[in-house]
């Protein structure tokens, strides 16, 4: 069920030029747009890895969709995008919507902590999770991340946003590549001591069962991508590639930036579904 935009509060960074909004239920949402200088096809990216994710047990923020309405769109001056030089109005109609995650929309968040900062995060270890979401659905990006504090006193908690570049972006395709999907600091994976590290998230993958795969595409409103027969097609793939994740990952530890330099290698693993060690 769609929720409504109130207010529009900002425009915010970033080359998706997302706009934090205030929306019927009380909430404040990044809202992205279909007419955003990317692809409209970010948006369905968002909605689909997001729903992924959430079931792997992943910190991605609530999402929504987000009904703008044209009167609101006329009223905000600043509800526009900066393309070429121009100034373009946002669309009306169903946008993307990601939840801040803290009440407070002044609240601190952070997108980059110091190096030694970085173990004050209180899960820490879901950068393991998320990269190997990351690799099954070919985020042609570096992981994005946000850290903040759901309440005042509490410790700092890292979300994971911007799905918009799995998949290639509007392109639909995986043109896989060891280091793509992978954090900045190779600090977050130090936890990776071998294939037991990755679990549960590589098994959850691999198990993950079929009919939730294209349910969670059913829900994409189809003014997102196009043709349905495009996202079949997609989510067909995605069901083929859950056992190739082993693999692409394995590819990860063996890259010459060596994010996982605490494996612990006493056996070699073999590709193609041989046991990995």
């Amino acid at each position: 069920m769609p929720i409504q935009a109130v207010e529009h509060i900002r425009g915010m960074r970033g080359g998706a030029q997302s706009h934090l909004m205030r929306a019927s239920d009380d909430h404040y949402y990044v809202v992205k747009f279909t007419n955003n200088p990317q692809h409209r096809r970010v948006l369905a990216n968002e909605w689909l890895v997001g729903r992924l994710a959430r079931r792997m047990g992943l910190p991605v923020p609530e999402m929504a969709l987000v009904d703008v309405a044209p009167e609101i769109v006329a009223r905000a001056p600043g509800l526009n995008f900066r393309i070429a030089g121009k100034v373009v109005p946002c669309d009306s109609g169903l946008q993307f919507g990601s939840r801040l995650p803290t009440a407070d929309p002044h609240a601190p968040i952070y997108d980059y902590l110091p190096e030694e900062a970085l173990e004050l995060v209180s899960n820490l270890d879901d950068f393991i999770g998320m990269l190997v979401l990351d690799k099954w659905t070919c985020n042609c990006n570096g992981r994005q991340v946000i850290y903040c504090r759901a309440a005042p006193r509490r410790q700092l908690k890292v979300f994971m946003i911007d799905q918009g570049f799995c998949f290639d972006g509007g392109s639909w395709k995986f043109p896989d590549s060891p280091l793509r999907g992978v954090f900045s600091r190779n600090r977050v994976y130090n936890g990776v001591h071998g294939w037991d590290s990755l679990e549960p998230w590589l098994t959850r993958v691999e198990v993950f069962e079929e009919a939730a795969i294209y349910a969670a595409g059913e829900e994409v409103p189809p003014e997102w991508y196009g043709a349905w027969d495009d996202m079949e097609r997609l989510l067909d793939q995605l069901v083929q590639r859950r056992s190739a994740v082993r693999d692409l990952l394995w590819e990860v530890r063996g890259s010459q930036r060596r994010p996982f330099d605490n494996w612990v290698d006493r056996a070699a693993g073999a590709a193609q579904g041989q046991l990995y060690a």
